[in-house]
């Protein structure tokens, strides 16, 4: 898209050739108004010129500055991600370290067991076939503090799942159904609400189910709002497990392979 003040410098350069025209129209029979009129244009096409190179320029600085802040923006929730994972992982590795001590081998065993099946789900999610969706999923901790996410992919769910039912729309219907519970969290620490986000393949459909366990407002509200908010082609399920708060705080979204 053309920038505005490289428009406006076009617009004026070729406005100010009226008056040379003009000229040439009442002097039609002298030399002088057309040689005024060549000088004239020449000189305006320079100046627009200029002006059309200084307002690229600027708008090229605009672009590079923007970029430089995502991209610092980008490595800060990085590194923030890989913080959080590292407390994770040092956390498991000390607890693994005391039973070893205390040679508990089985409980040992079972701290494996859980840093293998903790393992494994990160990978599922990295392999979702969504790079965006996959970086939100995993870098949550890092921008939100209120509410504890946990992403599950089905172990039989392919990426090609996902592609087929569109990278984009299953992005979008993730990250809307998130927020939308997000909104409504009351409580002030995340370790007193838990986002439950399964994504799995049913009857030939991708499936995005949630649950929620906490302190939140405007429950009543939910499935309305997401439901007006779901990309084009995605539907609410209509089965609910429940009634009234129990049954709004589990929603599934099913997104039709295109």
């Amino acid at each position: 898209m053309m920038p505005r003040q490289k428009t406006y410098g076009l617009v004026l350069a070729a406005a100010t050739l009226l008056i040379p025209a003009c000229a040439v129209i009442a002097w039609r029979d002298q030399l002088w108004p057309i040689v005024l009129f060549l000088v004239w244009a020449v000189a305006a096409a320079l100046v627009a010129g200029i002006t059309c190179r200084r307002a690229c320029k600027r708008e090229t600085d605009r672009l590079a500055e923007r970029a430089s802040r995502d991209i610092v923006k980008s490595r800060q929730d990085l590194v923030g991600t890989l913080s959080h994972h590292r407390h994770d992982w040092m956390n498991e590795l000390q607890i693994l370290y005391g039973y070893l001590r205390m040679q508990k081998i089985d409980k040992a065993i079972a701290v494996v067991d859980r840093i293998k099946e903790e393992m494994e789900r990160d990978s599922r999610i990295s392999r979702l076939g969504s790079p965006e969706l996959s970086a939100y999923l995993l870098s949550f901790r890092t921008f939100c503090d209120t509410v504890t996410l946990d992403a599950r992919v089905d172990e039989s769910l392919q990426a090609s799942c996902v592609a087929s039912a569109g990278p984009e729309r299953v992005t979008r219907t993730a990250i809307g159904l998130i927020n939308a519970y997000r909104v409504r969290v009351s409580a002030a620490t995340a370790e007193e609400n838990k986002l439950r986000i399964a994504f799995l393949e049913a009857d030939g459909e991708l499936r995005i189910e949630t649950s929620y366990e906490g302190g939140w407002s405007a429950w009543s509200s939910l499935r309305e709002d997401v439901s007006r908010s779901l990309p084009e082609g995605t539907r609410l399920s209509a089965s609910a497990d429940g009634d009234g708060e129990d049954s709004a705080r589990k929603l599934t979204v099913v997104v039709p392979f295109e």
